[in-house]
């Protein structure tokens, strides 16, 4: 496998200077930044700035609107090593996942989209809906319920292959894929690859480049703390150039405000797969998410991340319980899945206690510490886990 940087485990109590700007850490103890991030306390201010744009310019703050757009857009490129102006927003993946398909032909003889069986369902509802105009979905099957061996999927990646919507890191356990291996292989057949880095973006060192993917897919709710509705999705610029969205809108126009008659006329730059009205207000919420992790960096983010997931794996070991996640860090997304007999009725307390996380079945407890959780809250969390498991 094609490892990424190898990041060794650290736990910086330094961090926790930044505990203030996230109000919610006050009275809970968070580790469900893995499925939605704790509210950063300056998305009031930016609504509020977002309010008086609108109130004070009223029609006139479209041109500001779209600088906004381009704003958030380039700022959450910076976190997967995109240049400015390459990156396209919108409300969720589904979408893009939606637009990308929307582009291929399946009428031939390539038309087969291949995928990990263990893929988030939102991903493959959008798929499967294209079997009805010939596309062959082919679910690379897993054999423990955590990974799925990157040889697998090379060797279902074929002459056929259109497209491959792979999963930078697996969200039913956090194990890593081999991003870059899988790009290899679809390059030898001519098929495209698009990484859905939702599990991985702003926790996990990510670059477009150097994995030589053709599209990026990933939103903020998670690890960026930037909320919903903030989608965004990077491609090759030459890719851009070919591919003509079936499903698109007045804001993909080049000329918008035009309002020229049909077919359209793309945008050539990166608003070619902007559809309608954007969600602006969620744009405002994400670019203020984005300055604490521009600050605070992703390779450090990831070395304290790590460093506390090592507690988790830890203290559940030495209590018998069952790791549902790998347990090499460079194989591993943000969060250790922790299971046992009856996790989901504790999960149930552990809410109801205000340790927030989340629980899949098939997984158990999903553990994500961010850059604002300390080992102290690790372990206190931990040894109520254990408790409620019987083991103490």
């Amino acid at each position: 496998m094609t490892t990424p940087k190898a990041i060794v485990p650290r736990i910086d109590p330094s961090l926790a200077r930044y505990r203030e700007d996230y109000p919610i850490l006050a009275h809970t103890t968070y580790m469900n930044s893995n499925s939605m991030g704790a509210m950063p306390r300056g998305v009031g201010q930016a609504l509020q700035q977002f309010a008086r744009d609108w109130g004070e310019q009223g029609v006139e703050v479209w041109p500001h609107w779209f600088e906004v757009v381009n704003e958030t857009a380039d700022s959450v490129a910076r976190l997967f090593g995109a240049p400015a102006g390459q990156t396209a927003l919108n409300q969720n993946v589904a979408f893009f996942q939606a637009a990308i398909a929307s582009c291929l032909d399946f009428s031939g003889p390539k038309n087969r989209v291949v995928m990990e069986e263990l893929q988030f369902p939102n991903v493959v509802y959008v798929w499967d809906r294209y079997r009805e105009l010939g596309a062959v979905v082919d679910l690379v099957k897993s054999d423990d319920g955590i990974t799925v061996p990157t040889e697998r999927i090379l060797e279902a990646i074929d002459e056929r292959t259109a497209i491959v919507p792979i999963s930078h890191g697996i969200y039913v356990s956090g194990a890593l894929q081999d991003v870059k291996a899988i790009c290899q292989r679809a390059r030898e057949v001519g098929a495209l690859v698009m990484v859905d880095a939702y599990q991985t973006v702003g926790n996990v060192p990510i670059d477009v480049h150097e994995w030589d993917c053709d599209i990026l897919v990933g939103g903020s709710h998670k690890w960026l703390c930037g909320g919903p509705g903030t989608a965004f999705m990077w491609m090759k610029p030459e890719l851009r150039e070919r591919l003509k969205p079936r499903i698109t809108g007045w804001m993909g126009h080049q000329k918008p405000f035009k309002f020229e008659p049909a077919p359209i006329a793309y945008a050539t730059n990166n608003w070619h797969f902007m559809t309608g009205t954007p969600s602006i207000p969620a744009y405002y919420v994400a670019r203020e998410a984005y300055k604490n992790l521009h600050e605070v960096g992703v390779e450090n983010i990831r070395a304290h991340s790590l460093g506390l997931c090592q507690r988790i794996i830890e203290r559940a070991q030495q209590a018998g319980l069952t790791i549902h996640s790998p347990l090499d860090h460079n194989l591993r997304t943000g969060f250790i899945a922790v299971d046992f007999p009856d996790s989901e009725a504790v999960s149930k307390q552990l809410i109801a206690e205000h340790y927030k996380h989340d629980w899949r079945p098939n997984c158990g407890l999903r553990l994500g510490p961010h850059f604002y959780n300390t080992e102290e809250e690790v372990e206190r969390l931990m040894d109520r886990v254990v408790e409620l498991a019987g083991r103490k």
